[in-house]
């Protein structure tokens, strides 16, 4: 989705359409595949799923009047049924592969500690004089300078909020956030600082700020052993469908595959 940003919806379109094509061919080839090699499907288990999908489609009594597009009696149901378990039956066979081993987990969580650190956040409390015009803003920033002074003389932050602020709700307090939830230039600011510490003025779209961090989370590196069980059960998964995929492949590069049409 990323890669069509800005390009013509005529492209998208023609892209979604490829996509579509795509998975009805591969689609169709798993099952023509399934069926071929005949599956032993257990009567039980197809019954159980028969009285599942009712249920999960309008109950009884709307199967009884036959308003599916596609499964109309109990012998369609049977047979769709008992295609997908043979379906799953074929995805599951040629999705086995060796798991990974402990070195290869250890190996992909150090490489990726991206993946595994907690989000950075600061705790944090502004005081703001609100500005739209230039002259407004100049007015703002002289204000908020001379608020500063009586900060760095002992005067309370709240205190000064409740008195001063022209966002005086919860006396200032943002409470805590990540990156990207405050416009950029309060968002810089306030991860450059360590926590008890008080910012210069920082001016915004919305008029010129003071900030006050209450609180500075780094991100912290969750420890190996503790994540490794996902970590392992990630990268077997992403080696199955690996696995499967190669085998779909194959399969294309043996079918005659025609034109698909109707899409």
């Amino acid at each position: 989705a990323e890669k069509m940003k800005g390009k013509p919806r005529e492209v998208i379109q023609m892209a979604a359409i490829d996509m579509a094509k795509d998975r009805l061919i591969d689609q169709t080839l798993m099952s023509y595949e399934s069926q071929r090699r005949n599956y032993a499907v257990d009567p039980v288990k197809v019954n159980k799923q028969m009285k599942q999908w009712v249920r999960e489609n309008g109950g009884k009594k709307a199967f009884e009047n036959g308003k599916h597009p596609v499964i109309k009696d109990k012998e369609s149901l049977r047979k769709e049924v008992t295609n997908q378990i043979q379906f799953n039956m074929l995805l599951e066979e040629e999705s086995k592969c060796e798991s990974v081993s402990e070195l290869e987990t250890k190996k992909y969580y150090e490489s990726r500690p991206d993946l595994f650190t907690s989000e950075e956040t600061v705790t944090a409390s502004h005081l703001l004089k609100k500005a739209s015009t230039e002259d407004e803003f100049s007015k703002a920033k002289d204000a908020i300078l001379l608020i500063r002074k009586k900060l760095e003389k002992g005067a309370d932050f709240t205190k000064m909020v409740r008195e001063e602020s022209d966002d005086a709700a919860n006396d200032g307090n943002l409470g805590e956030f990540g990156r990207g939830r405050m416009v950029p230039e309060f968002e810089k600011v306030a991860f450059s600082m360590e926590s008890g510490e008080l910012s210069d003025p920082v001016r915004t779209q919305f008029g010129w700020h003071l900030i006050q961090v209450k609180e500075r989370n780094k991100g912290k590196l969750t420890p190996y052993d503790a994540i490794k069980e996902k970590v392992t059960e990630f990268l077997n998964e992403r080696r199955k469908d690996a696995t499967f995929d190669a085998f779909l492949d194959r399969l294309k590069a043996e079918a005659n595959i025609e034109e698909v049409s109707g899409i």
